[in-house]
């Protein structure tokens, strides 16, 4: 999720208008733009004034007739961009032992794969273990939605995200809401329970938390804090100093107090959901943004996916992800004014151009219909996609995009490329913010 820098606000009063509420439609269109690209790479966005498109060259792309041939005969999902999917993995997908659903936030389709998915998952090889990407207290406020059905319980964790984060949109709710419609259809032990394995993003609920235990925490010295390793410590010697047991949360705390960034924290609550038995030997699912789920380095680091498959996890060789693009496509975006937070309607954050370029989008388009989500196998013996990093590299004409390692072909990134044509934006949800549209 990206958050800014300079955002409309600075935009504005470089233009002077700063005192307009309605900042021009074209500074906040602009200043997404930014921000659109650098949540496509987890990186946080610094508007520094309108985009440019990338250059003709960047953008010229024709399609592949055999690789887009090759897509179309192995197509493993495939439905209409609002629900009703139908599953055709190979039998080899369902030995995994983690399966990852990655995309840029914004848009509702992804999240209907995502419930779909999870449920093919459940019915097909029983999977009931989803790593969320929350923390752990927020994992345990909606674990308490899923069981009780109290909206209540789902409001306090969206409440953080409606100040600003794109998960703040209505299809996440509805998301939730099936994922508890599903466990309700099912026997006991065979719903779905959410582990928080992200660093912790949600400090006001985890002083709420741990006050409505007994715990004497110190929140003014939570507040002072000027590192997230600070506020960590903090927790973590309260909680300690408490005698409760609660291993997920501390083992976070611990990370993070350690300084740990983001992604060694993520992997290493992993590892231990796996390596202490919560998980075990089960399959575990999750829908995490695009590069979360690589396989291989992006800018010469590895992410989630990526430091498990280099592990000693029993895991390793079992990672499956899959990265879904847009095309055609609308994305709600948070952008934040001197007012506060409004929420824009954007149709031109797809990856064919003009500010972001997929390699490859053309075929993508070639191989999928419209109004559709479409998955394809990439991996299988003789693919086009074990040479060439097409499907992976993206430009961006305002960051340095997504830069595979040299060597590395698209399959040592993912099994499965997806792509959702004609997807209404992610709706915000009912408190965060106003909406500006086009």
């Amino acid at each position: 999720m990206a958050f800014l820098c300079r955002g409309p606000a600075y935009l504005a009063r470089r233009s002077g208008n700063a005192d307009n509420p309605g900042v021009h439609m074209k500074l906040l269109r602009n200043t997404m733009l930014v921000s659109l690209m650098f949540s496509f790479a987890c990186a946080p966005a610094i508007a520094q004034g309108p985009p440019p498109h990338l250059p003709a060259e960047a953008l010229a792309d024709a399609p592949d007739t055999a690789r887009a041939e090759f897509l179309k005969s192995n197509v493993v999902v495939d439905g209409p961009v609002s629900g009703g999917l139908s599953f055709r993995f190979p039998d080899a997908f369902y030995e995994g032992r983690l399966f990852l659903l990655g995309e840029s936030h914004g848009s509702a389709a992804p999240q209907v794969l995502d419930l779909e998915l999870l449920t093919h998952l459940n019915r097909r090889i029983g999977l009931v273990d989803y790593v969320a990407e929350v923390d752990p207290v927020q994992a345990l406020w909606l674990n308490r939605y899923l069981a009780s059905g109290d909206e209540d319980q789902m409001d306090r964790v969206f409440d953080l995200w409606n100040g600003g984060s794109q998960w703040a949109n209505v299809p996440f709710e509805d998301k939730l809401r099936g994922i508890r419609s599903l466990n309700r259809s099912l026997p006991d032990g065979r719903g779905i329970t959410l582990h928080g394995i992200d660093a912790i993003q949600d400090w006001p609920l985890l002083i709420e938390l741990l006050r409505g235990r007994g715990v004497d925490i110190d929140e003014e010295a939570m507040t002072a804090a000027s590192s997230a390793a600070e506020r960590a410590r903090i927790a973590l010697d309260a909680l300690r100093g408490s005698g409760l047991d609660m291993p997920a949360l501390s083992s976070t705390l611990q990370h993070q107090a350690e300084g740990l960034d983001r992604e060694a924290t993520i992997f290493r609550n992993y590892a231990e959901l796996v390596g202490n038995g919560t998980l075990g030997d089960r399959p575990a699912y999750g829908l995490w943004g695009a590069a979360h789920v690589l396989q291989a380095p992006v800018h010469g680091k590895l992410r989630f996916a990526g430091q498990v498959a280099e592990s000693d996890l029993p895991t390793a060789s079992k990672v499956r992800s899959i990265v879904v693009y847009a095309l055609d496509s609308a994305v709600q975006f948070p952008v934040p004014l001197p007012q506060g937070v409004a929420r824009v309607k954007f149709n031109e954050g797809n990856v064919d151009g003009p500010v972001v370029k997929l390699d490859g989008s053309a075929t993508l388009r070639a191989a999928s219909e419209p109004g559709r989500i479409t998955v394809f196998g990439i991996d299988p013996e003789g693919s086009p996609y074990r040479h060439g990093q097409q499907l992976v590299a993206l430009k961006s004409s305002m960051d340095p995009g997504i830069v595979p390692s040299e060597g590395v072909p698209t399959t040592g990134y993912m099994q499965y490329v997806g792509v959702y044509r004609g997807s209404d934006w992610a709706e915000p949800r009912e408190g965060s913010g106003p909406i500006i549209g086009p």
